[in-house]
């Protein structure tokens, strides 16, 4: 859009607005000067404004990425008094703007508005939030004003249009959009953005003197504080090349390390110097250190030569002060050959201070500074402390005379503290803070930049036997005594405690198996007292009958007499009686095996029912002692006997099973009988003791018994028992 057009559409909008009637009695705008100088305090309340002023800028300038929406973003305004910053995107994202986005594109640079919003803290000075904005005429900007640069490169000139030259020392890229420009006005820099055009090459800015046409714009921290001034610029005219970059950027005047920073009657030099030496020390792509005689400079390359230790060049860049000892930096690189690294110069703190006092009273000293210089350090190793979080490892030294510290990049070996060490490196001297003394900064320690593993020479290593070593050994050994003497309580407690229950489950075993044996000794008692007593007398009341019923009635009336109904019941009492007295007796094992004993046990209680006793044996069966086998056997005998006189079985399975290589035995006695409800089978409460006593039989063996049974589903009991040599024990 040509400027009649824009001049025609900006005075269209005006009588559009004047003939709606919204051009009333408006109150008196304030004055930016006012506004700007309001504490962040009182503009984070965000009072209610009203100004008029004219667009000195849209958006970033040069520097925005878009050139589209440019007020999507941010304006400037001027009034007569000072300018300001108009955020339009924190006003749309807050939701203070209520006007049409119209009037944003309308804004062009010259444009005479007035505004309404609200004043908002800012990044770093207040600006004002818009709500409503009016296009009230058009009228050229007021020439730049060329900056008091005192005034400029404090911040005071904020938001104003000024004109400002210096010599671009360095030119970065920022974000990959636009180069960010370094510009030395010898009092001090200030940034500028520019995009990336064949007009702001760097090949033609860099070392060129120019004049800068923008706003004043401030680059700031997070905390809102001044950090210095950078120069916002709108078009491409506002930047004029006053003195061209030299096309060699070797050009530049040679001179020696020594005069690097020297005095000149014209100022400190604000273009390229160039200067040459040997490399002493390579930080790839961050710095490197360059010597020639007892000299050194510290240099910030700006191109990435493949360089190395030992490698002769040349270097070409703008004086660094920012460190208490002049560099280089943005500097171009050149290699003229190789050679021999300067001998290490010998080196302790003590010579730095002398050195200083002889300077301070105007004598010559051995050198003249020795920051950047390769020297060697002997001393004591205090500590290796790292890495750090970009690498480094810093190893602490006593020197005699003070505490240095050598940073390496490569892990170093692990010395012992104490080890005596000479190291060879780069000289890095510390100075007491800028301000107490006029002249010379008072050196108060002496550092070491280390550039491999071979910088570091071992003189004598350090007994290994040292007193926190012993320290630690009496502690340790004292640790053990203390945690075998807790060991040996502790054991001892443990063997009392498995003695006692050791004694306990003895005397139990004991007491069990002497009751067992009472008990077939009295077993053994009864059934021969039954045999002598009940069953013989039974036996002779049974010949008597038969006597009596011989001799009182013919045979053909015996079968109906009362008499042989008599002899049938004594028959029977002989049969049980017979049949008690051979259980009783059934125990001990006499000269069997414990298979042998089942087998007999099982034929004599299934004889004369009507039931199938199949006995199974393992092949590597042990032999039992007494006490696990006769127990055992009463569990058989007590499971057939019940499977027989409850569960009506017609087959009953005995297995016995050697398990864990002999070290146990299992016994189950399954059959296929009626089965009942396991846990409503009459107990000892009702007068039976069977499943109660066999229970009572394997826990007395230290094992366990399982019965499991479903109605219709017979019954199914399983006991397993350590194998011991009980006889002996009992013994």
């Amino acid at each position: 859009m040509n400027n009649r057009c824009w001049t025609f559409l900006v005075f269209a909008s005006v009588l559009a607005w004047q003939c709606t009637g919204v051009l009333a009695d408006s109150p008196t705008p304030i004055a930016i000067a006012g506004l700007i100088a309001t504490p962040r305090s009182e503009a984070a309340k965000r009072p209610e404004v009203y100004v008029k002023g004219t667009v000195s800028l849209i958006g970033e300038g040069l520097a925005s990425p878009e050139k589209g929406l440019p007020a999507f973003s941010s304006i400037c305004i001027e009034d007569e008094s000072a300018g300001i910053w108009i955020s339009v995107s924190q006003a749309r994202r807050e939701s203070v703007w209520k006007d049409s986005d119209d009037i944003l594109l309308a804004l062009r640079e010259g444009v005479a508005i007035e505004m309404r919003g609200l004043l908002a803290e800012g990044a770093f000075a207040p600006v004002i939030l818009p709500a409503t904005i009016k296009i009230i005429g058009v009228k050229p900007l007021p020439p730049a004003q060329d900056v008091v640069i005192e005034r400029f490169l404090s911040g005071a000139d904020d938001v104003r249009r000024v004109k400002a030259s210096g010599v671009v020392q360095s030119i970065a890229d920022e974000g990959g959009k636009r180069w960010l420009l370094k510009v030395e006005t010898g009092l001090g820099h200030f940034l500028a953005r520019l995009p990336k055009t064949d007009t702001f090459a760097p090949t033609r800015l860099l070392d060129a003197e120019v004049q800068m046409t923008g706003v004043a714009a401030v680059s700031r921290n997070w905390r809102a504080e001044f950090v210095c001034p950078r120069l916002v610029i709108s078009h491409e005219e506002d930047v004029v090349i006053l003195k061209e970059a030299p096309l060699d950027p070797f050009s530049a005047k040679s001179v020696p390390l020594n005069e690097l920073d020297s005095f000149s009657p014209d100022g400190r030099p604000l273009h390229r110097r160039r200067i040459s030496g040997v490399i002493t020390y390579h930080q790839p792509h961050e710095f490197l250190f360059l010597q020639d005689g007892a000299c050194a400079v510290r240099i910030e390359p700006g191109n990435d030569e493949q360089l190395k230790v030992g490698d002769r060049i040349e270097a070409t860049g703008f004086i660094d002060t920012s460190r208490n000892v002049a560099g280089l930096s943005g500097a171009v690189l050149r290699k003229h050959g190789s050679s021999k690294l300067p001998v290490p110069i010998p080196l302790t703190m003590s010579n730095v201070v002398d050195d200083f006092d002889l300077l301070r009273t105007g004598r010559s000293p051995r050198l003249k500074g020795c920051d950047g210089l390769l020297v060697n350090m002997t001393g004591r190793l205090l500590s290796i402390q790292g890495p750090t979080p970009d690498g480094e490892h810093r190893l602490e030294m006593d020197c005699g005379d003070s505490v240095s510290t050598a940073v390496i990049r490569e892990k170093p070996e692990a010395f012992l503290p104490g080890t005596e060490m000479q190291l060879t490196g780069i000289a890095s001297v510390q100075y007491a803070p800028t301000g107490q003394t006029a002249n010379y900064a008072k050196p108060i320690r002496l550092d070491l930049l280390l550039r491999d593993r071979h910088d570091i020479l071992v003189l004598k290593r350090p007994s290994w036997w040292t007193l926190s070593r012993t320290f630690a050994a009496l502690l340790a050994v004292g640790g053990v005594a203390l945690a075998v003497l807790a060991w040996a309580v502790a054991l001892r407690r443990t063997v009392a405690q498995q003695t006692k229950l050791l004694a306990h489950e003895m005397r139990t075993r004991r007491d069990a198996a002497v009751e067992f044996q009472a008990s077939l000794r009295e077993r053994t008692r009864l059934a021969a007292n039954l045999h002598d007593t009940v069953l013989q007398t039974m036996t002779g009341i049974a010949y008597q009958i038969e006597a009596c019923e011989s001799e009182a009635l013919p045979i053909a009336h015996r079968t109906t007499n009362h008499l042989e109904t008599v002899r049938r019941m004594v028959q029977r009492g002989q049969d049980d009686l017979r049949s008690a007295v051979w259980a009783l007796r059934a125990l001990p094992l006499k000269e069997r095996t414990f298979s042998e004993s089942v087998r007999s046990v099982a034929t004599q209680i299934s004889d004369g029912h009507d039931v199938e006793v199949d006995v199974e044996c393992s092949m590597d069966l042990p032999v039992l002692a007494d006490f696990i086998a006769g127990n055992l056997l009463l569990v058989v005998q007590e499971a057939i006997h019940n499977a027989i006189k409850h569960a009506d079985p017609k087959r009953i399975r005995v297995a016995l099973t050697s398990l864990m290589d002999g070290k146990r035995l299992r016994v189950s006695i399954d059959d296929d009988g009626i089965g009942f409800v396991f846990g409503q089978q009459p107990n000892s409460q009702l007068g039976h003791f069977g499943l109660e006593g066999m229970r009572e039989r394997v826990e007395r063996l230290g094992g366990t018994l399982e019965i499991k049974s479903q109605p219709a589903s017979g019954t199914h009991i399983i006991a397993e028992v350590p194998i011991r040599d009980f006889d002996s024990e009992i013994a």
